[in-house]
């Protein structure tokens, strides 16, 4: 049995059924699974092996394009880029900044420090 790893965001199968949205594994990666688990702000464990987030969390450009089945016609997967992390509607910090821009935030000035 499956469980919804997002705190405060309580997706099931059921809820968005004909929505479009996908449930995705957590990677096998230890280090970017850790990642994955703190972007989920839960209290409680998390199960990895059962653990899903869905589609919902991720960005368009976390997705790969899924080129086999553009170029045979057939409906197109949405496949997750193998350094895609959870950041998108994701629970507040505790003093309320939305973690994913301050995550955003704390790269960009990296990035400009080594320029």
């Amino acid at each position: 049995m499956s469980a919804y790893a997002v705190a405060a965001y309580p997706n099931y199968y059921r809820k968005t059924k004909g929505k479009g949205v996908i449930y995705h594994t957590f990677p096998v990666c230890p280090n970017r699974n850790k990642i994955w688990i703190t972007k989920c702000k839960r209290q409680d464990h998390i199960n990895v092996k059962y653990a899903r987030t869905c589609s919902d969390h991720f960005r368009p450009s976390d997705y790969m394009d899924d080129m086999k089945n553009r170029l045979l016609g057939l409906n197109q997967k949405k496949i997750l880029k193998p350094d895609a992390v959870p950041s998108v509607n994701l629970p507040l910090q505790d003093n309320g900044e939305d973690i994913s821009s301050r995550s955003e935030r704390k790269r960009k000035r990296s990035i400009l420090r080594e320029a």
